[in-house]
C-alpha cells in the first residue's frame, strides 16, 4: 500500500493525471450502483473467483478436461470485449456461451493426453505465467487506463500478484476448491471495504 500510494503521488503531483487509484474506487463504486449491492457482492466474492480460478488454477493440472474448460471459460470471460454492440443481455450469453462451448470441444480434440508428466521448468514456468496473468489482468478494474502511465500500472497490481501466488500454493497443497475459499475470502474482505466507501 504504501508502494501504490507514492505511485499515485507522483501521477498526481509529478506527471499532473488523475489518481489511478481513485479511478479504481470510482469504478468498483459505479459497479456496485449500477448492480445494486447484493448482485454487485455475490458477482465479486463468488462469481468472479470461480471464473478467474477456473481460466488461472485449474488448468495447472495439466489434465485435458481442466485446460479445455479453462480456455472455454477464458473465451466468456474476454469476448464481452467483442460483443460489447449485442445489448441483449440473453442474446449476449448465449452467443458467449456457444462460442465457449465450441472452443471447449476443439481443445479436447486437439490437446493431446499425458500433459502431466511435461517437463518440470516447463510446468515451474507455466505456473509463473499463470501468476503474472492473473496479476496483470486486473489493471482493467483501473479502466478508463491511461495509456501514457501504463508502465505504472504494474505497482497497482502487485497486492493481486503477490494473492495469485498465495492462491496458487494453497491450490497445488489442498487443492482447487481450497484456492477458491482463498479467493472468496479475499474478496468478500474487499466487498466488505468497498461498501464503507459507498
Amino acid at each position: 500500500m504504501p508502494l501504490i500510494l507514492a505511485t499515485d503521488q507522483f501521477v498526481t503531483h509529478v506527471l499532473h493525471f488523475k489518481a489511478i487509484n481513485h479511478v479504481q474506487t470510482d469504478e468498483m463504486s459505479h459497479f456496485f450502483h449500477k448492480l445494486g449491492y447484493w448482485k454487485a457482492a455475490l458477482y465479486v466474492s463468488l462469481l468472479g473467483p470461480l471464473l478467474e480460478e477456473t481460466v488461472f488454477r485449474l488448468p495447472l493440472s495439466l489434465k485435458k478436461t481442466h485446460i479445455a474448460l479453462a480456455f472455454a471459460t477464458a473465451v466468456f470471460l474476454f469476448s464481452g470485449f467483442l460483443l460489447r454492440h449485442i445489448t441483449t443481455p440473453l442474446i449476449n450469453i448465449g452467443i458467449k456461451l456457444s462460442i465457449s462451448a465450441i472452443v471447449y470441444f476443439i481443445c479436447i480434440f486437439i490437446i493431446p493426453d499425458g500433459l502431466s508428466i511435461i517437463d518440470h521448468r516447463f510446468r515451474k514456468q507455466l505456473i509463473i505465467l499463470s501468476m503474472c496473468l492473473f496479476g496483470l489482468m486486473h489493471i482493467g478494474n483501473y479502466s478508463p487506463i491511461h495509456w501514457p502511465l501504463i508502465w505504472l500500472y504494474p505497482i497497482y497490481v502487485i497486492p493481486q500478484l503477490c494473492m495469485g501466488w498465495g492462491i496458487t500454493y494453497i491450490r497445488f497443497k489442498n487443492g482447487f476448491w481450497w484456492g477458491f475459499a482463498l479467493h472468496c475470502l479475499i474478496n468478500s474482505v474487499s466487498v466488505l471495504f468497498a461498501a464503507g466507501h459507498l
